[in-house]
């Protein structure tokens, strides 16, 4: 008669046993990760996952405006429109490049690159006139996309300059009642959310979701615009008569310590404010380093008139 069925050696057991707690252990490890993953970071994973699965595009609010006392704007909004591209949504990228770089009067080269990028969207051009975004929104050729954006403008260009100061490209403040009081005339910006699948694509049947902006508040200042420009006007005179290097003017009510005017000379184009205003320096500006350019910048928009000491001597 064969053998009957043998039993399992010591070491049969302990392999066993060994590959038994390897299979436990692996498991009670899968399920601790399971369970963080869905209950510490599933909200963050979530997010992530909705995140790549839309996009957004920023709508910027209306920058509060900022006036003088008879409420005259000094700093103002205007409408206008930024020109983007979809990458995933171009049939024709030649079509695009010429269209934009035609219609924006950019470099075709250079629209060429921005169309080509692989990227989800593409910013072609900021600030651009609400008229020309008309005509491309118009024509429709999939892959552009225009967005409403705006554009702060300076009426009086460099009345009351350093005071009122100016905006960077985010229409952040910089200098002056500009950053002094961001806070309150930026306002909080708004959304377009759109769904889109793995290549970036809105799907067809996509709901749209818009978060409007909220825009920014006025500023009314105790400034006068028509003495702000009287007193701008003779201090220039001064400066010119005198062979001065600078100069500078303060009209205050004396009963109430309201300020009318501050001039200060020279002064400098808050619509260009990044063009230097001394015709000795702007000849030799591309040989400065980015630090003495700055520098330069700094001192022509430093309001010295309450930034500075002056000492006033006295003779008979």
């Amino acid at each position: 008669m064969g053998k009957q069925g043998q039993r399992p050696t010591m070491v049969m057991r302990k392999k066993i046993l060994l590959m038994g707690s390897v299979m436990v252990a692996m498991l009670m490890i899968l399920g601790i990760r399971i369970f963080y993953i869905q209950a510490v970071q599933g909200d963050i994973l979530q997010a992530r996952a909705y995140e790549q699965h839309t996009r957004d595009r920023l709508i910027r609010p209306d920058r509060g405006n900022i006036y003088d006392r008879n409420g005259v704007g000094l700093a103002v909004t205007r409408t206008v429109a930024t020109v983007s591209v979809i990458r995933a949504q171009v049939e024709d990228a030649e079509l695009v490049a010429t269209t934009l770089a035609t219609a924006i009067d950019m470099d075709l080269d250079l629209v060429r690159e921005k169309v080509g990028r692989r990227v989800a969207l593409e910013r072609i051009q900021s600030h651009v006139d609400p008229e020309i975004a008309e005509e491309l929104r118009r024509l429709a050729i999939p892959g552009i996309i225009i967005d409403e954006d705006v554009e702060r403008v300076y009426p009086f260009n460099d009345l009351a300059a350093q005071v009122i100061g100016f905006v960077g490209i985010d229409n952040q403040g910089i200098i002056g009642l500009e950053a002094k009081f961001d806070g309150f005339l930026a306002g909080q910006r708004g959304k377009i959310l759109t769904e889109t699948d793995a290549r970036g694509r809105e799907f067809a049947d996509s709901k749209t979701i818009r978060i409007d902006p909220v825009d920014g508040f006025n500023l009314v200042t105790t400034l006068d615009s028509v003495v702000q420009q009287f007193a701008q006007q003779t201090i220039e005179k001064a400066v010119e008569a005198k062979q001065a290097i600078r100069g500078a003017i303060i009209v205050m009510n004396p009963q109430t310590g309201e300020i009318l005017a501050m001039a200060n000379v020279p002064s400098f184009d808050l619509n260009e404010p990044f063009t230097i205003n001394r015709p000795e320096l702007a000849e030799q500006w591309i040989h400065f380093s980015n630090e003495e350019q700055m520098n330069h910048l700094n001192g022509m928009w430093r309001n010295f008139t309450i930034n500075d000491c002056v000492i006033i001597g006295l003779s008979k």
